[in-house]
């Protein structure tokens, strides 16, 4: 079955769940641990997967395990790097070993188009909705979490978000400067600062 038809009926399913009993998030939430509890797996995955794809952390460190073992779904180790490089992004340590062990089990073509979407969603996060904490990701990412660790890109990305108010990511953006050329500093700090400046006052995102 096409992947698009999967996402879209587990997004159907899920909504249905929560338009029976009109229920907010973390009440959804909580009732997707109890189907779990219950050994109702793909009642609990639907759940998990809805709220995953509307940013909840915790549901998204549930379906990265729920894909890794294959529960409630079928054993899938590329949606589970996925959500386990998500999860590593929303500060969650537990997922970081497990994305060592997943990125061994995936071929080069595969990870590099997997890494590429995963950074196409925080810059999309960041230019759309104007958020810094995406720009912050996006700089951990680069410096920690990326197939291709990228020093330059870490310390731009950290400089925009530090620059939006994550002040959180200066000492870390320093610390990455310290390990790059004087010239190659300068010419970051002018893209970092087009960036900012561009987005800043110049967004279009609401524009039709």
């Amino acid at each position: 079955m096409n992947f698009f038809y999967i996402i879209l009926i587990l997004v159907s399913l899920s909504n249905h769940l929560l338009a029976e009993d009109n229920i907010d998030d973390d009440s959804f939430y909580s009732k997707g641990v109890k189907h779990y509890d219950n050994g109702e797996f793909k009642k609990s995955f639907i759940i998990f997967f809805n709220l995953a794809q509307k940013g909840n952390k915790d549901a998204i460190y549930n379906i990265s395990n729920m894909y890794y073992e294959g529960i409630g779904t079928t054993q899938d180790f590329i949606s589970s790097l996925k959500y386990s490089w998500l999860c590593t992004l929303n500060g969650n340590k537990k997922c970081l070993k497990k994305t060592k062990i997943l990125k061994e089990k995936i071929d080069e073509n595969t990870l590099t188009n997997l890494s590429n979407e995963i950074t196409k969603t925080l810059e999309d996060s960041f230019v759309k909705k104007m958020n810094f904490i995406s720009a912050f990701k996006l700089g951990y990412w680069y410096e920690r979490i990326s197939p291709e660790i990228d020093l330059e890109k870490s310390y731009l990305w950290y400089s925009v978000s530090v620059s939006g108010g994550v002040y959180k990511a200066m000492k870390i953006r320093d610390r990455v400067g310290d390990q790059l050329e004087k010239e190659t500093i300068a010419e970051l700090q002018k893209e970092a600062n087009a960036i900012f400046t561009k987005n800043k006052y110049f967004n279009k995102k609401d524009e039709k």
